[in-house]
Order: C-alpha cells, then sequence, then structure tokens
C-alpha cells in the first residue's frame, strides 16, 4: 500500500503551465461555444412537451448511430492531428447551414429548423467535447490526467459561464425583442462559431503523445471497431453500461424537473431565464470543485469512491423530489448533479479513458459518450413516458427509478476493477 502523503495541489513544472494553460483555453472555447446554445435546447425541449420528449431523443440517438461509423472511418484513415481541425470545421459549416435556414425560413420553415437544431444540438454538444478529450487521454499519460485534468476541466467551467451569460444577455431577443435583429436566439450562433475557430486556433499544441501511440500517423481498423469493442472487451462494455446508466437517470430526473419547471411558469422568457441562471450558479461552483478538490480527491479516494458515489447522489435527488417537488428543489438537484458530474465523475472517466488501446482511445471512448450516451437518455424518457402513459404521475417516477439508482453504484464498481485488470 502506497503510504505517501498527497499534497492537496498537484506539482506542476514550469514546462507543464504553459501547455495546462493552452488545454485550459481549449476546453474554455469548446464549453463556450455550446452553451451559449444550451439554454435555448432546453426551452424548445419544454415547447415540444415532456411527453413527446423520447420521440426527440430517439431521433438524436438515431443520428448518432449514424454519425459514429461515419467518425470512425474517418479517423481510420486521416491523420490524427488533423482530427479536430475536420471535426470542428464541419460543426462550423453546420452553425452556417443553421443561420441561413433560420434567416430565409418563414413561420412554417422556422419550426422545422427549430426540430432539427433540438437534434442536432444534442450530437453537437457530445461530439466537440468527447473530441476534446480524445485528444486529451492521447496527449497525457495516466499519471497526468489525475493532476490535471480537473484543471483542465476548470477552464471548461468559465468557458461554460461565459457562454450562458452571454446566452442570457440574448434571452431579450429570445422573449420577443427583435430591437437588435430578427434572428433572435440563433444570433447566438455566431458567437459559437467564432469560439469554434479559437478552440480549433489552441489545439494545435496537442499532438498525440508517441510513447502512448503507435508510431503511425493514421489509427486504423474498420468503421465498427468501436462497436465490436464495446461488445467484446469487458472494461469497455461495463464502461458502457455506466455511462448508459448514468445518462438514463439524468434524463429522468431531467423530465422529472421540467414537469415542475412547466408547472411553475407559463412564461417562456421566464423559464428560459431560469435555466440560464442554473448554468451561472453551477459554473462557478463547478469550477472551484474543479480546481480546487477534483485533482486532490482523484489522487487521494481513487476513481472507485467517485464512480460507486453517483448511486447514492441519484438516490437522494429522487427521494428530494418525491417529498418537495418545488421549483428550489429543482435548482438544488440539478446544481448538485451537475457539479459532481463535471467536477468529480467526467475527470474521473477521462482519467480512466486513458488506460485503454489507442483504437479504444479514438473510437471506443467516442462511441460511449456519443451513441451509447444517446441511448440512456431514449431510455430513460421512455421509462418516463412509459410509467406515465400506465397512468403513474410523474413525480412517482422518482420511486421507480431508485433501483437504477443502486444499480450504477454496482457498475462503478465492475468499471473500477475492470480497468484495473485491463
Amino acid at each position: 500500500m502506497n503510504n505517501t502523503p498527497v499534497s492537496f495541489f498537484p506539482k506542476i513544472a514550469k514546462h507543464e503551465a504553459f501547455i495546462l494553460f493552452k488545454a485550459f483555453l481549449f476546453f474554455f472555447f469548446v464549453l463556450a461555444s455550446w452553451y451559449a446554445l444550451r439554454p435555448v435546447r432546453n426551452e424548445l425541449a419544454v415547447q415540444g412537451g415532456i411527453y413527446n420528449l423520447p420521440w426527440l431523443l430517439m431521433g438524436v440517438m438515431v443520428a448518432m448511430l449514424i454519425i459514429n461509423p461515419i467518425y470512425s472511418w474517418l479517423v481510420s484513415r486521416v491523420n490524427q492531428n488533423k482530427i479536430i481541425l475536420y471535426i470542428y470545421s464541419f460543426f462550423i459549416l453546420n452553425l452556417i447551414i443553421f443561420l441561413t435556414a433560420w434567416s430565409f425560413a418563414g413561420d412554417e420553415g422556422r419550426i422545422w429548423t427549430g426540430r432539427a437544431f433540438y437534434i442536432w444540438a444534442n450530437v453537437y454538444s457530445f461530439f466537440v467535447v468527447s473530441i476534446f478529450w480524445v485528444t486529451m487521454i492521447n496527449f497525457f499519460d495516466h499519471t497526468d490526467s489525475k493532476r490535471f485534468f480537473g484543471i483542465i476541466s476548470a477552464g471548461g467551467s468559465l468557458g461554460a459561464f461565459f457562454g450562458s451569460s452571454v446566452a442570457r444577455y440574448f434571452s431579450t431577443e429570445i422573449c420577443g425583442n427583435t430591437s437588435i435583429s430578427d434572428l433572435g436566439p440563433m444570433s447566438l450562433i455566431i458567437f459559437s462559431i467564432f469560439s469554434l475557430l479559437f478552440a480549433i486556433y489552441f489545439s494545435r499544441s496537442f499532438k498525440p503523445n508517441i510513447t502512448q501511440l503507435d508510431s503511425s500517423d493514421e489509427i486504423g481498423g474498420s468503421s465498427v471497431e468501436a462497436v465490436k469493442n464495446v461488445i467484446k472487451d469487458p472494461a469497455i462494455r461495463n464502461l458502457g453500461i455506466y455511462v448508459i446508466l448514468f445518462t438514463m437517470l439524468m434524463t429522468i430526473s431531467w423530465m422529472i424537473s421540467l414537469g415542475i419547471v412547466q408547472d411553475w411558469s407559463q412564461d417562456p422568457c421566464e423559464r428560459t431565464g431560469f435555466f440560464a441562471r442554473i448554468e451561472q450558479i453551477v459554473t462557478p461552483l463547478t469550477l472551484l470543485m474543479q480546481l480546487f478538490l477534483a485533482s486532490y480527491v482523484l489522487r487521494r479516494v481513487g476513481s472507485l469512491t467517485i464512480l460507486t458515489m453517483y448511486g447514492f447522489l441519484f438516490a437522494i435527488a429522487f427521494m428530494a423530489y418525491a417529498f418537495y417537488p418545488t421549483i428550489t428543489t429543482v435548482m438544488m438537484v440539478v446544481i448538485s448533479l451537475r457539479i459532481f458530474e463535471y467536477g468529480l465523475n467526467k475527470p474521473t472517466r477521462e482519467s480512466i479513458y486513458t488506460k485503454l488501446k489507442q483504437q479504444d482511445r479514438y473510437k471506443s471512448t467516442v462511441f460511449i459518450d456519443t451513441f451509447l450516451a444517446r441511448s440512456g437518455d431514449v431510455i430513460g424518457g421512455w421509462f418516463v413516458r412509459g410509467l406515465v402513459g400506465a397512468g403513474v404521475a410523474v413525480l412517482s417516477v422518482s420511486w421507480a427509478a431508485l433501483p437504477f439508482a443502486m444499480l450504477i453504484s454496482f457498475m462503478g464498481l465492475k468499471v473500477s476493477k475492470a480497468v484495473d485488470n485491463e
């Protein structure tokens, strides 16, 4: 047993500080681009109706299923150093298309553009973040990941705060004030495009670590490699199940909270402002966690404790909704879950990913964080819809979700054991 004392702050050498700062800024602009659009997506979910949400989530899952083999095919054949440039440029093109469609479409066209944007936004959020972390786990080794990933995550949190602050500023546009332009919420796309351009610029410093990877500039393998590995490899399979459960429980919690929000206010402006306000509260608290606690907790208590804690946190959240279904409870639950996810659990999972083989880092991790994560959303959405359709009150769904909260703690234990045996 290692009895070496763990310092509260990780030791950072001078030559590491500059590259860590670039990684910090890289993630800052990635999340700024997404969080400017996130409150708009949430408002579209409320407007579409909670009961219809599973259909939209299914559309997202199908989109992920189509895109993943294309992504795997692409990374199998292109230079590793160009992956960020190609993928982020593709999403910038998508943003330009949405902005153009919204600008020239009539009322009916904007309805369909909004629906397409909801599905696309979910794909976008998972891919841009997942591919960022692919770059990090192929640059830093497992030891460095425990020291630095919390700090790098803090850069993302600051970017998220900046993006959500921009979104709140534009909430007057969302509420119908067209004094600036007729684009309304789509004005935020311009901000997202520039943020992604900055992210591409800072990504140039992060070439794959040749001491960890094969000497070839290409990853190789087939377009279905990720699917095969998720089925055959116990460590990757357990990670996949864990992510499905976590996103399933997040979706159940989210749908319960949307019901409470809908009962609380019928004003789209007020609801959008509430969502943006949550982002602004979550971000600084998460930032404090990432800067001052994440690295220490990861090195001190290890991944096992963090992975298994999730189930207990979800259980507390569901019981809070069952006993106190108020807007204050929504704010407290959402803030708590998000801080734990982005402050501790996400850096822990990414640290575990550094132990995987080269192809799994590029393909399996993205497949898990996109398609399997969205599959968990769909399962959670249909879980709620099925129970509500059977006559169960939305708030009573909280009790039905408790066994799955305990199951994710068990899977956290299996993930830790399987990865340690790799």
